[in-house]
């Protein structure tokens, strides 16, 4: 059998559809169709590669109807507010501003004790926005420092820090996995959160390399920057949607938050390999540019200010030591 452009296409996509086949069996919520799914491709793989060689247009047709029905079916999917959710994924937050006054509901502060182990705690609160100071970016990396989870952290003159957390929002059964992450296997979730909660836990518990760097920022920045997140809690309240490893995750939706609230973030490969984050805005001038860039990044890690004592009271303040002060960054944006 001559092999022509089609018969090639049928064939690496078949090949492909198998590989996704198997792949969703083993990583996609069962509770989603992942059998039939499996099953399904398997099938029409194998009416393709049997009408192939004798009957082309057959297996053409096949073909067709097999991405027609897969189009379908992927975009019949629909994220879901309510599952068996993992507890620190339970409830996702929203937000009201009124005038100056920005009141949260469901915000998190728990209590780590170990990496499974935690007392529970949704809080409401209030913050007054004429006291927002500064804008902080924490950079969490585990196994390989090229991949990084992003904490966006809002500082208050007279109250706690106010975190952002972009993560995957995990059923019980479900555990992490980046390949499931392209599957629509996880809903996405924005926890907005204490740092005494969502930081501690990265520093003290699991003993992550978390970064601490000031980002230059307005006034209007800061506080256009916390109205879209506070917009983004409420829509994602309203109409959940699916996390995704590489276009719906804690870097490229931060990304998205920043543009959407109408600040400029030139596109660059580093928003994907998010460990280099900081080398991105360091060239961006966005952060601390008045020392070398290794000097920056070894004076960022916090790991030894947040294990100096296991106290939680004065933790945010504790690990910002060598931060500029907000007061001295008036020249400076």
């Amino acid at each position: 059998m001559q092999l022509n452009f089609l018969s090639v296409a049928i064939i690496v996509v078949v090949v492909l559809g198998i590989l996704h086949a198997v792949a969703a069996f083993f990583y996609f919520s069962r509770t989603r169709h992942s059998a039939a799914w499996a099953a399904g491709w398997l099938f029409l793989a194998f009416a393709c590669v049997w009408l192939l060689p004798d009957q082309p247009a057959a297996a053409g047709l096949v073909f067709v109807l097999a991405i027609l029905g897969w189009t379908v079916w992927w975009a019949s999917i629909r994220a879901l507010p309510r599952r068996n959710w993992v507890a620190e994924n339970a409830r996702q937050a929203t937000g009201e501003i009124a005038g100056n006054r920005l009141t949260m509901h469901d915000l998190r502060a728990f209590e780590w004790q170990s990496s499974h182990e935690f007392v529970p705690r949704w809080e409401d609160c209030s913050y007054d926005l004429d006291e927002l100071e500064a804008l902080d970016l924490f950079v969490s990396t585990w196994d390989d420092p090229r991949m990084a989870h992003l904490i966006v952290s809002f500082v208050f003159r007279n109250a706690p820090p106010l975190a952002f957390s972009i993560e995957t929002r995990r059923e019980t059964t479900e555990r992490w996995s980046s390949l499931a992450g392209f599957m629509k296997s996880y809903e996405l979730i924005i926890i907005a959160t204490r740092e005494t909660d969502v930081v501690y836990v990265r520093t003290n518990i699991r003993r992550e390399t978390v970064l601490l760097y000031r980002i230059f920022s307005t006034p209007e920045m800061r506080r256009r920057l916390l109205a879209q997140y506070i917009r983004e809690l409420n829509r994602l309240a309203a109409r959940p949607r699916f996390y995704n490893t590489l276009f719906s995750n804690c870097t490229t939706e931060v990304a998205r938050i920043v543009r959407a609230a109408g600040h400029r973030v030139p596109f660059d490969w580093r928003i994907l390999v998010s460990g280099y984050v900081p080398e991105y805005l360091y060239d961006l001038g966005l952060i601390d540019t008045s020392r070398p860039f290794a000097e920056l990044r070894a004076r960022a890690d916090i790991g030894a200010l947040a294990r100096a004592t296991d106290e939680r009271a004065d933790f945010s303040a504790r690990i910002r030591r060598h931060l500029t002060p907000p007061g001295d960054l008036a020249g400076k944006v």
